[in-house]
């Protein structure tokens, strides 16, 4: 009697559960991850696929199908400087760290991909799958892109998902055009003079003067159309004036301020710090040059010395509208709900950096927990990634 041997059909569900629990419990920050690194390759030298190592700890992983356009996947692969606060059996092992933006469910459908993948003999495309580091500080996606591999590959187009939290759980989202914001970091710092509390007038007040400054910049940038509000309507009189379309909305937040030496001594020094969104290069730059002329005119008032500072942050994310629309009747075929959005989100996003190399679409996929993202009790079910999973597969042929 003859025995034949099958290979046993993969279970995609059990996958993606093992390869998130796993790499949850090794975060890591920024571009020092080895043991992430090492998790990731461990599965990928089983694959038939070529590896390229580019940004420290990233990965590229091409799996050639002998066709001249690639079709490219990201996940992004580091975490946060976040306590856990969660108990689960499977819990951060590294004290400080934690998967606290489902960077840890964004690799496991990738990975999950490339070994569905590499049971195909025929593609449409050849696939580069992109493992980047260094999304929640700065630098990954920018680097990944300027390396050459896009074009070394030939890739034509780029799709890549984020957990939300806000949407039900498994259900899958996104829209044409603007999707999130450009975003960068301000810093703005006003030297005063330091004096004694009971004669403030031979002193001048940094932190006064600050707030002040915080006061004209709120109030300027809430008579522009599309400035999201600080309030709740009817709370404070800061004005509010409504986009005419969702992408004029800006944002301007000073979440930060350093000042003073003692309670009864006259500040000196005040240093803020802050972020500024807008969905076009026209519109950030408006914000900045009403930061900086806000600070000229409150340093000339108080006769005191300031300075400025803007990071160059990430472009917005633009979902080419082609594409976009071209993978849509697959996207609604799936067995998941899908949901077009009206809104643009206000988060940022460095995956917008690959859009402007090749035609790119991001999607969300709800975890439907509702708590937020960055907390130090973030978790979901991870029956949710096979949605995001089976979105990836669909797209293969789109």
């Amino acid at each position: 009697m003859t025995t034949i041997q099958t290979t046993p059909t993969p279970n995609y569900a059990e996958n993606l559960k093992k390869h998130r629990r796993s790499l949850h419990m090794i975060p890591e920050l920024g571009r020092d991850l080895p043991k992430t690194k090492q998790y990731l390759v461990s599965v990928l030298e089983q694959l038939n696929c070529k590896m390229t190592f580019l940004c420290d700890s990233g990965i590229c992983a091409f799996f050639d199908k002998g066709m001249t356009e690639t079709t490219a996947f990201r996940a992004d692969m580091d975490a946060l400087p976040v306590e856990e606060a969660n108990s689960c059996c499977y819990c951060s092992t590294h004290k400080g760290q934690m998967h606290a933006c489902g960077h840890d469910g964004h690799m496991a459908m990738v990975l999950t991909l490339g070994e569905y993948i590499d049971t195909l003999d025929e593609l449409p495309c050849n696939i580069l799958l992109i493992f980047q580091p260094a999304e929640e500080t700065l630098g990954g996606a920018k680097e990944i892109c300027e390396s050459g591999i896009l074009t070394q590959y030939n890739v034509t187009r780029i799709f890549g998902i984020h957990l939300w939290p806000f949407l039900e759980a498994g259900k899958l989202a996104s829209k044409a055009q603007a999707l999130m914001p450009k975003s960068a970091e301000i810093n703005i710092d006003i030297h005063g003079k330091a004096a004694h509390g009971t004669a403030a007038y031979e002193g001048n007040d940094a932190l006064y003067i600050a707030t002040d400054y915080i006061r004209r910049v709120y109030t300027k940038h809430a008579q522009i159309p599309g400035a999201v509000p600080h309030f709740p309507s009817g709370i404070s009189d800061l004005p509010q004036a409504p986009p005419s379309i969702p992408e004029e909305k800006t944002i301007i937040h000073i979440g930060k301020m350093d000042s003073g030496y003692a309670r009864n001594i006259v500040s000196d020094y005040t240093h803020l710090r802050g972020t500024v969104r807008a969905f076009s290069e026209k519109n950030f730059e408006k914000l900045i040059t009403l930061l900086t002329d806000v600070l000229a005119e409150t340093a000339s008032d108080y006769q005191c010395e300031t300075d400025f500072t803007n990071s160059e942050g990430y472009p917005p994310v633009i979902n080419d509208e082609k594409l976009y629309h071209q993978v849509l009747p697959a996207v609604r075929s799936l067995a998941c709900s899908y949901e077009e959005l009206t809104q643009p989100l206000m988060i940022s996003e460095d995956f917008s950096f690959y859009g402007q190399y090749a035609p790119a679409v991001f999607f969300l996929l709800g975890t439907g927990t509702s708590i937020p993202l960055h907390s130090t009790n973030f978790d979901f079910d991870e029956q949710i990634l096979l949605s995001g999973f089976m979105l990836y597969k669909a797209l293969l042929s789109c």
